[in-house]
């Protein structure tokens, strides 16, 4: 029976130790999944703009948007992050076609509601380069900078990919000339690679 008694020790011992492993094995697994979801990152993404000016006879325009971003993740709930974007924006119409150039730099704050899904809202500076009316150049007719306040979602996969749809409320009035208000409107869908 010492024997027995013994051996069933040893057995428990062991069956103990192999849980303990599992344990903390399962554990180191999740811590390192948890910091790889915290920390910098940095990445570029090119998509499509859909824009237009409001309070014009235009119509909304497709035009190239891409460019560079960075990211902080502070916990797997909420990052900042900030992009710097080439964008064409502008309006089309009969008899108007409004091309613009613009460099525009979204600071967003990004709430993740699962793992890869966050919503995501903030401020947007942006800065007149070029702008034509049928080929005619009217930048002088435009201010240098306006606001814009971006909100949307975006997706992250795991192997790096990161998908963005946002809207771009505009808040300040383009136009130099006090009686004309106008702003741009421009939905955005890009997709880009996290590193």
């Amino acid at each position: 029976t010492k024997w027995i008694a013994f051996y069933k020790l040893k057995n428990i011992k062991r069956t103990m130790k192999k849980i303990l492993f599992s344990i903390l094995a399962v554990a180191t697994f999740a811590f390192t999944a948890s910091a790889q979801d915290t920390g910098f990152g940095y990445g570029v993404k090119a998509g499509i703009n859909i824009a237009n000016l409001t309070n014009s006879d235009g119509n909304y325009k497709v035009g190239f948007t891409g460019g560079i971003f960075a990211d902080y993740r502070f916990s797997n709930l909420f990052a900042l992050s900030a992009d710097v974007l080439y964008s064409r924006q502008g309006t089309k119409g009969e008899g108007v076609k409004v091309k613009t150039d613009n460099l525009n730099i979204p600071i967003l704050a990004n709430f993740y509601l699962v793992k890869g899904l966050a919503v995501k809202a903030g401020i947007q500076p942006g800065f007149l380069l070029k702008a034509k009316n049928n080929d005619v150049d009217v930048k002088a007719a435009y201010k240098k900078a306006d606001v814009a306040v971006p909100v949307g979602v975006s997706y992250l996969f795991n192997c790096g990919l990161i998908l963005d749809a946002r809207y771009n409320i505009g808040l300040t009035s383009l136009a130099k000339d006090k009686d004309i208000v106008t702003r741009n409107s421009v939905f955005a869908v890009t997709a880009g690679w996290r590193f």
